[in-house]
């Protein structure tokens, strides 16, 4: 029933598209074969969709943003105030959906910052832009996890990532049949009928109660009583607060043990968790738990949080408005904090007092301190003060105020090129995010200053400590120890991690002198890359298909692709596992620290040693026979009479002879 009154809000759209768009025709000659026959088919069998006038429904024809805005606030069942308009945007002034668009910008579902150069609300959606909006409209939150995208790098470049990925987690859109997602390709009129299939499938169709049928098991009620405060639902507009839209109260009724709530929203009386979120004026009272007596609903929240408020005549919903505690950067929102008093909020089971953490949140490009929060019982008031930015990003030289190597102040007149490397990935300056805490923050992760790498000038530096002193940054680096970098597919790795493997000898990349493109010398000769077995990184082995050197940067460069992890040009990495065998029978499953072979003149534990193959055994870059070796486990030394390498579980056997 509800899902039904989803769907026709559908139509709306339809009227307010220009009259040249549509035609009404039953069936369509182009969508024989196409991937969206059945959604389209769907849509249009309610009448919800219509083609044009030569009988055709042309799927593949983008749609613009303004369309696919009012589908989302119909869908919601939203209607803008009429003559609405926003400033937000430069272009949409006089524009035939301008109410909704306002709409949209005031609900948070559009964000102004994303169009600096204004909506072009004629122009075509891209992907990733209606993975965001209908994210947002759901009421869900951008993943803080990398796609897995074939295209990941693309979907890496929009600022919408973290949208796409629980986009597609919440099953609101699916990639291509390549692996690929395409976040910069515009949305087609057929991918829009099946986003909006999956969007409101996410509403469900709630069934209506027993007491509609059957007034005399419970009947209806007109008061809620919410922390004592009893509101008529004919005098005081109450809410139901539906993921994140507020959805008006008209009924209340009880039958079976259980609140209907506009005979559609069905909850268990004396439940502790998965109740209803009520919302009175802007107070939001979380899972209350409910209960009825004496003619009335009574409801005792959980928590009290904002969902709205007003700041220089804006009204901003707490939903989308990000919450930073003691000036670090996180994924908190405004909604997420309880109040406990005028100076307490709790936040993620932490409890903070405002006098003595700094709280703030972010208005637009705008940061305001919370100093002060007034809760009356029936409203909820921010004290609120303009603050140094709390989160910086697309900085520049004139953002630093000093940058210090050691106790050595560095002249920023000087400085002719700066970056930064966190978990392997180089960050430009203007591509940066620092909090005021001095923490970065990079795909959705915050690293302190001590994990980070600062390249300044071609030179390698570790990060000690950065402050933001009066909203500019100082940086505190350290010249030693730093590490050898080299840089493998493109990404920053410790080049002590990296051994390069030649014939049957290993070798530590930092000691390995590339000559050219993929010549190399070490160990007093040059060889090629086809001498080049492969390469082990973080105990990995990978095939090596090109190495290079980057003079700028004095470092080596290595693309390599995955291997399947068992011989490589001869070599392998450690088995997996060893196994054990005296006289034909199993002696020892697994090798620990008190196995080890007898080679250049003592004991070598295992994890000590390569392998050449299943009968040589390779150590400090000589080889030995395994076959006739002796292998001491715990006080008994063995002889070694065979091996044999079982590829598909990387396990070692090998038969020994007793002393």
């Amino acid at each position: 029933m509800k899902n039904a009154k989803r769907l026709l809000c559908l139509a709306l759209l339809f009227a307010l598209l220009p009259a040249a768009a549509w035609a009404a025709t039953p069936s369509f000659n182009d969508i024989q074969g196409h991937w969206a026959r059945d959604y389209i088919l769907a849509f249009a069998a309610k009448g919800l969709v219509h083609g044009y006038q030569d009988g055709s429904f042309r799927p593949d024809r983008p749609i613009s943003r303004a369309e696919f805005i009012c589908i989302l606030l119909n869908c919601l069942g939203i209607t803008p105030a009429p003559g609405a308009k926003t400033s937000a945007f430069s272009d949409t002034a006089n524009h035939w959906a301008r109410a909704q668009i306002a709409e949209a910008v005031l609900r948070g579902i559009l964000v102004p910052g994303e169009y600096p150069d204004g909506l072009k609300p004629d122009g075509p959606l891209y992907r990733s832009e209606a993975a965001a909006m209908m994210v947002r409209a759901l009421g869900k939150k951008p993943a803080t996890t990398p796609a897995t995208f074939k295209d990941k790098a693309q979907v890496e470049k929009s600022m919408y990532k973290g949208y796409i990925k629980t986009a597609f987690d919440e099953g609101l859109m699916h990639g291509y049949p390549d692996g690929t997602f395409r976040p910069f390709q515009g949305v087609t009129r057929g991918e829009a009928c099946a986003m909006l299939t999956n969007l409101l499938g996410k509403f469900g169709t709630p069934s209506a109660p027993p007491a509609a049928t059957n007034p005399s098991s419970g009947g209806s009620l007109t008061t809620l009583n919410i922390k004592g405060n009893r509101y008529s639902l004919g005098n005081t507009a109450v809410y139901l607060k539906r993921d994140m839209t507020n959805i008006p109260i008209s009924s209340l009724s009880v039958a079976g043990g259980l609140l209907f709530i506009n005979n559609a929203y069905t909850y268990p009386l004396g439940a502790t968790v998965n109740n209803p979120d009520l919302v009175v004026n802007n107070v939001r009272y979380v899972n209350c738990r409910l209960s009825a007596a004496g003619g009335e609903v009574a409801a005792e929240p959980d928590a009290v949080v904002v969902d709205s408020f007003t700041y220089d005549g804006r009204k901003y919903y707490a939903d989308y408005v990000k919450l930073y505690i003691g000036n670090k950067n996180g994924d908190y929102y405004l909604s997420d904090a309880a109040v406990l008093d005028e100076h307490t909020i709790r936040v993620a089971g932490g409890d903070y007092d405002l006098a003595t953490t700094p709280v703030a949140v972010a208005l637009g490009e705008n940061f305001y301190a919370v100093t002060k929060i007034y809760y009356d019982g029936d409203n909820i008031g921010l004290d609120l003060v303009p603050t140094a930015p709390v989160v910086r990003k697309g900085l520049d030289l004139s953002d630093i105020s000093a940058i210090f190597i050691d106790n050595r102040s560095i002249s920023l007149d000087n400085v002719s090129s700066l970056f930064f490397i966190i978990d392997g990935t180089a960050y430009d300056l203007g591509e940066a995010v620092v909090d005021a805490s001095g923490s970065f923050r990079a795909d959705g992760k915050n690293y302190p200053p001590d994990q980070v790498t600062v390249v300044l000038n071609k030179s390698f530096y570790k990060l000690k400590d950065a402050r933001n002193m009066d909203g500019k940054f100082v940086f505190y680096c350290t010249s030693s120890p730093v590490a050898v970098w080299a840089k493998v597919n493109g990404k920053y790795r410790d080049a002590g991690a990296i051994q390069i493997f030649v014939g049957s000898n290993t070798y530590d990349l930092k000691d390995v002198l590339v000559v050219q493109r993929n010549v190399i010398r070490v160990g007093g000769r040059q060889y090629k890359l086809s001498d080049v077995a492969g390469c082990r990184i973080d105990g990995k082995f990978y095939a090596l298909e090109e190495v290079d050197y980057d003079t700028d940067l004095d470092l080596a460069t290595l693309e390599v692709s995955e291997s399947s992890g068992t011989w490589i040009g001869g070599l392998t990495n450690r088995p997996q596992r060893y196994v054990f065998y005296l006289n034909n029978t199993l002696y020892r499953d697994g090798a620990g620290d008190d196995v080890a072979i007898y080679a250049a003149g003592d004991w070598r534990t295992l994890d000590l040693i390569t392998f050449a193959d299943p009968s040589h055994f390779v150590y400090d870059n000589t080889t030995y026979d395994l076959i006739g070796a002796q292998i001491k486990i715990g006080d008994t030394t063995f002889k070694v009479t065979d091996a044999a390498w079982r590829v598909g579980t990387q396990t070692l056997e090998v038969y020994l002879q007793a002393p």
